[in-house]
């Protein structure tokens, strides 16, 4: 009897884990400063001190990412990682099924964890986020992964020009971190999506940047820019319900037949301004983020067909940009 009842029970939890119901678990990032879009190579802006700054490279990663319930347990997202990097901002990190249908919040990790931060980049497909990167992401297989890439400009003769060089690559067990973020996410349609915008002024704060800014390894001013980033509101969790903020002008965008088998239509008006003179790009990525298609020079309205072409069967995201600016993103699903 006793066997028995400890067989129910243990029936009845796990029962009660694949309850809820198994939703794909998707993270995409807003890279922004001061509340604007930040395109490498191009924006200018100014951290605390009033110094202006011009980002080259910004690349960090995200491991051991637990998502809150609404009812307060939390579920460990266990070896996933995800790179975020600003040079692909519409790049989304597929994260697999799990059993949770809401967030009521995020902990995450900044930077690899042990576990993992003294493996071999060479053992991972080329499309996993530890695998070789170009530029490199690993420092070497004692301090093992740089968590964090952020490489510029700063101006620091007063002129209002970044002119000096600033790198930061923040590494070592020692620098691991955690940051806890508030905000809530709801499943649709089978997908859980996890929406990060990032503000990199954040990263900076209170810091002096003065003299050589060429800071590579585990140093101070490294852990400062850590800590910034766990406690300063780098990464804050957007309290919306799925793809609602990622597609807030994309009432005036729809896909037909999605799912589709061979061919999708998409149909689309986008806002547009008088500032903005170039054509729109449509550019598809997978499920790892990676570009698999992309159209050029199209009108700000009008439709488009994506054909299947050889596309393996999954979830895709069409995102339009005009001027490395987002306008509007269209989550796809592929079926055999």
């Amino acid at each position: 009897m006793k066997l028995f009842t400890t067989l129910f029970f243990a029936l009845w939890a796990v029962g009660g884990l694949w309850a809820q119901s198994l939703n794909t678990v998707i993270v995409s990032f807003d890279h922004q400063v001061n509340g604007e879009r930040m395109v490498p190579n191009a924006t200018e802006f100014t951290i605390w001190n009033g110094k202006k700054v011009k980002l080259f490279r910004a690349e960090f990663y995200l491991s051991e990412i637990e998502i809150v319930r609404p009812d307060g347990s939390t579920l460990m997202l266990t070896g996933q990682h995800i790179l975020a990097n600003a040079e692909s901002p519409a790049a989304e990190a597929n994260l697999g099924q799990w059993p949770v249908e809401a967030a009521d919040g995020l902990i995450v990790r900044l930077g690899v964890d042990p576990a993992y931060n003294h493996t071999d980049p060479a053992s991972y497909p080329a499309a996993h986020p530890l695998a070789p990167k170009n530029p490199s992401m690993h420092w070497g297989w004692v301090s093992g992964y740089r968590f964090m890439a952020i490489e510029g400009r700063i101006d620091n003769n007063a002129d209002g020009v970044p002119e000096s060089a600033l790198e930061f690559h923040n590494l070592g067990d020692e620098l691991y971190t955690t940051a806890t973020l508030s905000g809530t996410a709801t499943a649709e349609n089978g997908i859980l999506r996890l929406h990060l915008t990032l503000d990199y002024t954040k990263l900076f704060e209170n810091m002096a940047l003065t003299g050589n800014l060429i800071n590579h390894g585990s140093f101070t001013a490294n852990q400062e820019m850590m800590d910034n980033a766990a406690t300063e509101g780098f990464l804050t969790l957007g309290t919306v319900t799925a793809t609602e903020d990622l597609t807030a002008a994309a009432a005036q965008v729809s896909a037909a037949p999605n799912p589709f088998g061979d061919y999708t239509l998409i149909r689309y008006e986008l806002p547009t301004t008088s500032a903005q003179t170039e054509g729109v790009q449509l550019v598809l990525t997978n499920a790892l983020g990676q570009e698999v298609r992309r159209l050029s020079g199209l009108p700000y309205t009008g439709q488009v067909q994506v054909d299947r072409a050889g596309l393996p069967a999954g979830i895709y995201q069409a995102t339009f940009y005009a001027q490395a600016q987002v306008l509007s993103q269209q989550p796809l699903v592929v079926k055999d």
